[in-house]
């Protein structure tokens, strides 16, 4: 494949998605890291099932269009995959913030508590970075973020789309480390910047 060749030569992992059984078992058997099941089959039980009972690579869940009951069923179902990314996901493009909710996000680290598998991530169909930094302060350890090379508005994704002829993708991932650097850890300590305070006498 020339998208591995070329994923090689740059050092970063690829992966995509897998509609149905022929993409599945064409991916299955390349050398991407994962194999993503999108929004759209949410309800194509009998392959998905199919996928969490073959597949050995890692999988990419989004989860747009669907309810709790798809959680817990995907939960039961892929119980026994090693990596299992569980991406919120609202189905609309571009995505009003009010129905960004990324609150489902914190609600996936939680349950990754339970499910150590489970690796929340964020897939965004809303405009700019903004949402996705408080992705990832919510606990997104994957963003999913569409790219084109130029107008393509012939998709239904172009107008959230970032184009990557221009530098509009490269400020994307600028904007998602800083927000890491922002964000820190969890240990709570003194830092080498701070140094103003009052002693007890």
């Amino acid at each position: 494949l020339y998208l591995d060749t070329l994923c090689k030569s740059l050092n970063i992992k690829w992966f995509a998605s897998a509609l149905d059984q022929i993409s599945y078992e064409f991916l299955v058997n390349t050398n991407c890291f994962a194999i993503k099941l999108p929004s759209t089959i949410s309800e194509h039980t009998n392959y998905l099932s199919h996928v969490a009972q073959n597949c050995k690579k890692p999988i990419v869940i989004s989860t747009g269009m669907t309810e709790s009951s798809y959680e817990d069923w995907v939960i039961e179902k892929f119980g026994d995959t090693e990596e299992l990314y569980l991406l919120q996901c609202s189905s609309a493009y571009p995505t009003p913030q009010e129905a960004c909710n990324l609150a489902v996000i914190k609600h996936y680290e939680y349950v990754a508590k339970k499910y150590p598998n489970i690796i929340p991530g964020y897939s965004s169909h809303d405009d700019g970075w903004f949402g996705s930094c408080l992705a990832v302060a919510a606990g997104a350890k994957m963003i999913e973020k569409h790219i084109k090379l130029g107008v393509t508005d012939w998709a239904h994704f172009d107008a959230v789309a970032l184009d990557v002829t221009k530098n509009e993708f490269a400020n994307y991932v600028s904007k998602i480390r800083e927000s890491e650097i922002i964000l820190g850890n969890e240990v709570k300590q003194i830092n080498e910047y701070e140094h103003h305070k009052y002693k007890v006498r």
